[in-house]
């Protein structure tokens, strides 16, 4: 399908072609030709000549309006180097989370019970404990020590938690504190468990918050 702007163009040859004939053959008729409209005529006949209708005369599969070329270009910019260390990363993460989900099982699939963390730390001090419930809910009420970092931030905020440490996490619904653990420890290499029951388990098992 021939383009709009290609159209365009050779509506408007014809146009100059026609203007220059018109006038070459009213000069003519007179006896005198103006030098300024044979060049004219020329160049737009010459210029008609070499067209190939795409862009610059440049033949489509190479043009640098076809959007496959773009893209194309695009691609070639990324090397080698890149793609392998990508694949080698995914393939990484791939195999963590196989070996996450292999042992989830075997660990309770890393589900803490109120009572359960609490004889824990009182006997292993190095825990961290980590709250990801958006800040406002953190406010009201939390674990003492709890660090706040809400679910969308855990990535990028991720370095607050200690070094070294356990991790219990907990949200108003487990299923959040799952997706927190598995991202800790597939991204982070974190030993991290869900805090079963959130604020209102610990509360149910005597313990206090603070705000």
């Amino acid at each position: 399908m021939i383009s709009r702007s290609v159209l365009y163009r050779s509506m408007a040859l014809a146009c100059l072609v026609f203007l220059a004939c018109s006038i070459a053959a009213s000069q003519s008729n007179s006896g005198y030709v103006d030098p300024a409209v044979t060049e004219l005529k020329n160049q737009v006949l010459q210029q008609e000549k070499k067209y190939t209708g795409s862009y610059k005369g440049e033949p489509w599969a190479t043009s640098s309006l076809n959007d496959s070329n773009i893209k194309a270009a695009t691609a070639q910019t990324i090397s080698a180097a890149q793609i392998a260390a990508g694949q080698a990363t995914s393939a990484n993460y791939m195999a963590k989370t196989d070996s996450f989900l292999k042992a989830a099982a075997s660990n309770g699939y890393y589900v803490l019970s109120a009572s359960e963390f609490i004889a824990k730390s009182a006997t292993e001090a190095n825990w961290a404990i980590v709250d990801i419930r958006p800040a406002q809910l953190y406010s009201t009420g939390h674990i003492a020590g709890a660090i706040n970092i809400p679910l969308e931030n855990l990535i990028s905020q991720m370095g607050i938690i200690p070094a070294g440490q356990k991790v219990a996490v907990y949200c108003s619904a487990d299923t959040n504190a799952a997706l927190a653990v598995q991202t800790l420890r597939v991204y982070g290499d974190r030993e991290a468990f869900i805090l079963s029951g959130g604020v209102a388990a610990w509360q149910a098992a005597g313990m206090p918050l603070v705000t």
